[in-house]
């Protein structure tokens, strides 16, 4: 047997046990949205980011059907998803740039809906198996930060440099930065940005070792968005605390700020020069390059935004961003993108489309107030305003476990098992509602 076919026989083993139970699916599913870069093609049939998104839409209808139960409802909250969408493809029919166009641009977003309406059947389900999937994606996080250490130390990316779909994939457009296993710094940050909060928010024993390691490959990213999003979730997560000030905290902060400071004093060479590339990118954040071609890239948006009535409301058409960059472009060097995902859904889909999203990012912060959601929401939400985030499913994955680890914790969301009417006994349901409400 060639090595090519040993390896695939490997992967299909390993698929059909990681889809043997609803608990190894649900991780499976995880780990291939988190974990599986889409900037490395090991000989995909189709490229890279459209293999993923369609491989785990298909493990959440799988899913589903594993779940299939006639007497019980169809219709669920994570059905909500579906909306945004659908709302695309009606702002796109007043700007009919053809199917191939329409298909390419909602296709992410139903891709999406279909693994948020299965993930949150399944937390309200089994609630403490979808806190015990964050805090296995956090321990992951353990191994990919020595990965990171090792991408810092030799300067290259092992095998994502050789996979790479394009040199602004690898390691020398990134020089200094790691990308853990998700082929680009950005989004390894928002990966460690997640695992972070899932660490501080749901704890848990040694929760101190993958909330490190997570910091640590947040560092080696690079990332300034996620950087700033972190922040903001850890301000968030100081303000719930009813002790602001305790003893342990302020013997933990000064220990940790000690060893931080012998570290770059007498430490290794590679730690300061760690500590001196993280304080030239927080250097000048409103006039460096990127925050530049940034500001260029807004402008250019604004202005094809507000070119008609019709831009502004129903936007200019599926992929007029891709159209935009392929046929004028900014020539500085940067990506070919606004950078900005609010003002690409706004460009493309109009405003109808970017009140939609803002509309059903509303709806679970008024509904949950656990605060491990509401720090991966924060940070998610204000990353995002960096960068476009639709064919990243890593960067998309950090606001759906936001949302299962929302449902997971709310207590106002009874499970599904318990809205069915029995064939046996119909009254059955409505007396365990009311035992439940007692």
């Amino acid at each position: 047997m060639s090595p090519s076919y040993a390896v695939l026989a490997a992967v299909v083993l390993l698929l059909g046990w990681g889809l043997s139970s609803p608990q190894r699916l649900n991780r499976t599913l995880f780990a291939v949205l988190f974990l599986v870069p889409v900037t490395a093609d090991p000989g995909y049939p189709i490229p890279p980011v459209w293999t993923i998104l369609l491989a785990s839409a298909a493990i959440a209808c799988l899913g589903r059907l594993r779940r299939l139960d006639p007497e019980a409802p169809l219709a669920s909250a994570g059905m909500l998803a579906f909306l945004l969408p659908a709302i695309c493809a009606a702002a796109a029919l007043f700007q009919w740039t053809g199917a191939r166009a329409l298909i390419a641009a909602v296709l992410p977003l139903l891709c999406y809906a279909v693994i948020i309406w299965h993930l949150v059947d399944e937390a309200r389900r089994e609630p403490d198996a979808m806190r015990q999937v964050a805090r296995w994606l956090a321990w992951v996080g353990v191994p990919i930060a020595l990965l990171a250490i090792y991408q810092r130390v030799t300067g290259t990316w092992p095998v994502l440099d050789q996979l790479a779909t394009s040199n602004a994939f690898t390691a020398h457009a990134g020089p200094g930065r790691s990308a853990g296993t998700t082929g680009h710094p950005i989004i390894y940050g928002s990966y460690c940005m997640a695992m972070m909060g899932v660490s501080l928010a749901l704890r848990g024993r040694w929760w101190q070792v993958p909330f490190a390691a997570n910091a640590i490959g947040l560092l080696l990213s690079g990332s300034r968005s996620a950087w700033i999003g972190i922040a903001a979730a850890l301000v968030l997560w100081y303000l719930t605390q009813q002790r602001k000030i305790t003893a342990r905290g302020v013997k933990t902060a000064l220990i940790s700020a000690g060893s931080v400071a012998v570290l770059l004093l007498v430490g290794p060479r590679a730690i300061r020069d760690v500590a001196a590339t993280a304080a030239a990118r927080l250097t000048n954040l409103t006039g460096s390059p990127a925050a530049l071609a940034r500001y260029k890239r807004s402008n250019e948006a604004w202005s094809g935004i507000w070119d008609s009535f019709q831009s502004v409301v129903f936007g200019n058409g599926p992929e007029a961003h891709v159209q935009f960059f392929q046929e004028v472009g900014v020539s500085d060097g940067q990506a070919q993108t606004f950078d900005n995902s609010y003002l690409t859904l706004w460009y493309d889909f109009g405003a109808i489309s970017l009140i939609g999203l803002l509309v059903l990012l509303m709806i679970p912060l008024v509904k949950f107030k656990s605060i491990a959601f509401r720090m991966l929401f924060t940070g998610f939400v204000i990353q995002i305003w960096f960068f476009d985030f639709y064919l990243w499913p890593c960067a998309a994955s950090v606001l759906i476990l936001a949302i299962c680890l929302g449902v997971a914790d709310s207590p106002a969301l009874p499970s599904p098992a318990l809205g069915r009417r029995s064939r046996f006994s119909p009254g059955l349901a409505l007396i365990t509602h009311a035992e439940v409400g007692r």
